[in-house]
């Protein structure tokens, strides 16, 4: 009977055992072998002379954000590391044909890659969050990634068809190069799940080696979609100096000249004033899309100046002697006129008596009409050919 129980006891411990050792997966028994005796702090180093190269790669996903104002560039992506660990391999064939281990990233040794140019504060990427992928050769692959927020260096003299260049500059800090070198397989940016953005494109993109602080930078070069600043504000300022120009061509007897040059010169200058709201604001470089504004409030303010003083020489007293200088040019232009038509023997006392007659100032007011118009509209027309001229 004592024989029987002592049988059926063993026979329980067995299964006991048995059934205990195969709650142990061959990857739980691959990662008991592996980090037993593993030190995660030290360097993945065969010897202190042979640093461990890291292969680095930059995965872009987008660009978040671009305030000109702040010099804050922001875009999605993550690095992708990849190096060798002497320390982590294992023959697959001994542990159920697994070739490949993803733990956390806390459980090895891993590069502490570090934004030399944050916007905020200086901070590390790891964070304890992103897997480690290992392969049974000791060949380890680590993608850390998120928002990656920068300083940018902003110019804005051609706003808004600049084109500015922006940069993620790292390293692995604390090590020198004679601990961990970081080489750069392609000089490209993976660019495989790019999202274009609304206000932003990317022109061009690269990655450098910075070899004399063992530092590598992904240059991003982005230019502004200009199309909505041109619609929104460029145009309209336009149309409006084109309109105040035309206020020479309402009659002087209206009596709206006035109203109307300096209602349209306040419109200008509250649009301007909303306009200088959205231009980047930096002490660096002043955008020239300022100066051109500013060229179109100062033209129309003159505009303003002659409107006034035409209607002054209009409303002259006739008494008043004319100038002798305009009394030239009023019958100068008096007499191009008459010379377009063939002459009459009949024309030629009118032509004297015409000439003889007083110069009146309305027509010297007429004259100044004509030759401010030409003076703003060539004014208008010089500043378009500049503003092409110096973007182009």
């Amino acid at each position: 009977m004592m024989q029987g129980i002592r049988i059926a006891v063993l026979f329980l411990t067995f299964l006991t055992c048995h059934a205990s050792e195969k709650n142990y997966t061959e990857s739980d028994i691959l990662f008991n072998d592996l980090f037993s005796n593993y030190k995660k702090d030290l360097l993945p180093q065969v010897n202190p002379r042979t640093p461990v190269v890291l292969n680095v790669s930059f995965l872009l996903m987008g660009i978040r954000e671009f305030d000109e104002m702040s010099g804050k560039f922001s875009v999605f992506g993550c690095f992708i590391f990849n190096w060798d660990d002497f320390r982590i391999k294992w023959n697959a064939s001994s542990y159920g044909d697994f070739r490949m281990l993803v733990i956390p990233e806390n459980n090895v040794w891993i590069p502490n890659p570090t934004l030399l140019n944050p916007y905020d504060n200086l901070k590390l990427f790891s964070g304890g969050k992103f897997p480690v992928s290992i392969g049974q050769k000791g060949n380890l692959v680590w993608a850390p990634g998120g928002i990656i927020s920068t300083v940018c260096d902003v110019d804005v003299t051609y706003y808004p068809f600049d084109v500015q260049v922006c940069q993620v500059l790292f390293l692995c800090w604390g090590y020198t190069h004679w601990s961990v070198v970081l080489n750069l397989p392609s000089s490209k940016v993976q660019m495989d799940f790019f999202s274009n953005h609304g206000e932003w494109e990317l022109v061009n993109t690269s990655m450098i080696s910075v070899g004399y602080i063992n530092a590598v930078s992904v240059d991003m070069k982005i230019r502004i979609r200009p199309g909505f600043v041109v619609l929104h504000f460029i145009l309209p300022v336009f149309f409006m100096v084109v309109l105040n120009l035309f206020v020479f061509v309402l009659p002087v007897d209206s009596g709206e000249r006035v109203s109307y040059s300096i209602t349209v010169l306040l419109a200008i200058a509250v649009f301007l004033t909303l306009v200088g709201e959205n231009l980047p604001k930096t002490s660096l470089q002043t955008a020239m899309l300022s100066y051109f504004l500013l060229s179109y409030l100062v033209i129309s303010s003159i505009i303003c100046v002659f409107v006034i003083i035409s209607s002054s020489i209009y409303y002259a007293d006739e008494k008043t002697t004319v100038f002798s200088p305009f009394v030239r040019i009023a019958k100068s232009c008096r007499l191009k006129k008459t010379s377009k038509y063939t002459l009459k023997e009949t024309d030629c006392d009118y032509l004297k008596e015409t000439n003889d007659a007083r110069v009146s100032f309305k027509a010297i007011s007429k004259w100044f009409d004509g030759f401010v118009f030409s003076l703003c509209l060539i004014s208008i027309i010089a500043s378009i050919i500049l503003f092409f001229v110096v973007y182009n």
